[in-house]
């Protein structure tokens, strides 16, 4: 069910929609979210470094016991500023990298997981899972948890943990698929 939901938006636009700091906490299944990704993450107990370059408001990768961190975002705030495209180039290797409600908003997904699984051991990813509409002006895609783990795979990571948060309140607009791979 991989759909492509609108065409890329140009540099512009982006820098206008991802310049206010994003706060996780506004919207209740974003906290429940954060707080399941943050655990899943303890699976990974090797990890002694650790990137996100779309870390948001940084909740997640701030809550995990690694010193070694890697922070960035497209909007200008940490010290690995802009696309994760570009920023992916500009860290180490680390041994966890997490991209947390990121790949459906990037032109090439393929693309990206490919530049990750070249600078990772482990990857912590969540998504919104069965999106199908194009409400959310900032996803450029929806796809399955069949689609994910095809991506995943082909990009060359092993699925080793796959978790869902589905939601029975009417007003929260996506469940979530949660992967941890090696």
């Amino acid at each position: 069910m991989r759909a492509r939901l609108r065409p890329p938006h140009d540099a512009a636009y982006l820098a206008a929609l991802y310049a206010k700091p994003h706060n996780h906490t506004q919207w209740p299944d974003h906290i429940q979210r954060v707080r399941s990704t943050i655990a899943l993450a303890g699976w990974f107990e090797d990890a002694l470094s650790v990137a996100d370059l779309s870390a948001g408001d940084a909740a997640i990768i701030n809550a995990l016991d690694i010193h070694a961190k890697y922070i960035g975002d497209f909007a200008p705030r940490y010290e690995f500023t802009g696309a994760i495209e570009e920023t992916i180039e500009q860290i180490p290797s680390v041994d966890l990298f997490i991209l947390s409600e990121t790949i459906e908003h990037v032109d090439d997904p393929d693309l990206v997981l490919r530049k990750i699984r070249a600078k990772t051991k482990h990857l912590i990813l969540t998504t919104p899972d069965g999106e199908k509409d194009a409400s959310n002006p900032e996803h450029y895609w929806g796809w399955d948890s069949d689609d994910m783990k095809e991506m995943l795979i082909e990009a060359g990571f092993k699925p080793v943990i796959y978790s869902s948060l589905h939601f029975e309140n009417p007003g929260l607009i996506y469940d979530y698929q949660m992967w941890g791979c090696s």
